[in-house]
């Protein structure tokens, strides 16, 4: 180490004095700023060479920690980077077989916490730098201002190969509780699955909370409204509704149901649901019947052809019409709620799953039976089984108790 003045072309020095030294094969070199005489110069190239020297040791300790890292987290040689984290993830073996459409709305999900990261903290390259702290500030971002990305890009699974991606933007900044935690549980499980290779000791966001959901449940069509769907309904929303009315599957269940599920011989539906990928066996009943037949020789395929081809085109498009229908007989679809700037839907065609519930509780089916057909009841539908029959029907149904049970306490 050495401070020197430099020799100007008039041969004089010059006032300033120079550092110069060499630390872990890297030249050093500049002015000593505010320094009038060596001594002062000779402290200042100290202090900037301790400087080099603490960044030089932080960096030995950051590599350190990351072999050590890896090596305690049992990691692959390789570390796994953010850019490469999803397809590491579709890699891995899972418990059940997700849909190509719900691995489209995950990987959305997954990619919005990327670009979070990307923009405020471009120098986490790989999985194992995501740290507590960031995964916080990201789930604080989207609990305050909603996605990071607001333009969303996706390829619809049910689309032909070769589609072109759909893009929105998503105007919405307050999220509901529920939406912010399907993204929190995505990354948490994919970070999860692919954390061990990656390095990652701990999973982040697996020590973070998550938000109370107060959900808006969908509602069951009245008796009312079904007598006034069927009254106005053109073909193709009537043909959902008969479906979805004696079945409660749900909406891509019932517009891609093919021939091949109707056992005619049997006098069943066997399914296997698109979104649980269960198989259910629902009975085929009197009105139900004589739909499907009227449906034969229309296509080989798919029991409602036109509706088939739209989901796998454009499945918003059903929904659309079914609202827009809905909308104009006068069914109100979405509600408001304090708090969020989108409305949730309330009334659709998965309503029918609720009304199934509903007169299947007030008709006094078990409910082990309606569970085998509606293949899965969340505690909403399972509340319309067993508690939304009014007072004259419960008060039906408890005479029906007495007189069966032929019990006489007096």
């Amino acid at each position: 180490m050495t401070v020197r003045r430099r020799i100007q072309p008039n041969g004089k020095l010059t006032p300033v004095y120079h550092y110069r030294f060499m630390l872990d094969g890297k030249l050093y070199t500049g002015a000593c700023k505010g320094c009038k005489d060596e001594r002062s110069a000779l402290s200042y190239e100290q202090k900037i060479y301790q400087t080099a020297l603490n960044l030089s040791r932080q960096k030995s300790v950051k590599a350190l920690v990351e072999n050590f890292q890896v090596e305690l987290a049992g990691a692959t040689s390789e570390k796994i980077t953010l850019d490469s984290a999803w397809e590491s993830y579709l890699e891995k073996p899972r418990r059940f077989t997700a849909s190509d459409s719900f691995l489209a709305i995950k990987k959305s999900q997954f990619y919005d916490f990327l670009s979070f990261m990307r923009e405020n903290f471009p120098d986490v390259k790989f999985v194992m730098g995501i740290t507590r702290s960031h995964a916080e500030s990201y789930i604080s971002h989207l609990r305050k201002y909603g996605r990071h990305d607001k333009k969303v890009v996706f390829a619809n699974a049910a689309k032909k190969a070769g589609s072109k991606e759909s893009t929105y933007k998503n105007p919405f900044s307050n999220l509901s509780a529920a939406t912010i935690n399907r993204f929190h549980k995505t990354i948490r499980e994919v970070l999860g699955t692919i954390g061990r290779d990656a390095g990652l000791i701990d999973n982040p966001f697996a020590v973070i909370p998550l938000m109370n959901e107060t959900k808006e449940a969908r509602e069951a069509f009245t008796k009312a409204e079904i007598e006034l769907i069927k009254k106005n309904a053109p073909e193709f929303v009537r043909n959902i509704f008969i479906i979805g009315f004696f079945t409660a599957l749900r909406e891509g269940d019932i517009v891609t149901l093919r021939w091949s599920d109707i056992l005619w011989e049997h006098g069943i539906i066997r399914r296997q649901l698109l979104k649980t990928k269960n198989i259910v066996e629902i009975p085929i009943m009197g009105q139900l019947h004589s739909f499907l037949e009227s449906q034969i020789g229309k296509d080989d395929e798919y029991v409602l052809p036109e509706h088939a081809a739209m989901y796998h085109s454009n499945p918003s498009g059903i929904s659309y019409r079914v609202k827009e229908f809905l909308e104009s007989i006068g069914i109100q679809t979405t509600r408001s709620v304090p708090g969020r700037t989108r409305k949730v839907s309330i009334k659709d065609v998965h309503s029918l799953r609720h009304t199934f519930c509903y007169l299947a509780g007030i008709a006094g089916i078990p409910l082990v039976v309606v569970q085998s057909i509606v293949g899965h009841m969340t505690p909403e539908m399972t509340s319309y089984y067993s508690a939304h029959a009014d007072r004259v029907t419960k008060r039906e149904k408890m005479e029906l108790f007495f007189r069966v049970s032929q019990v006489n306490f007096y």
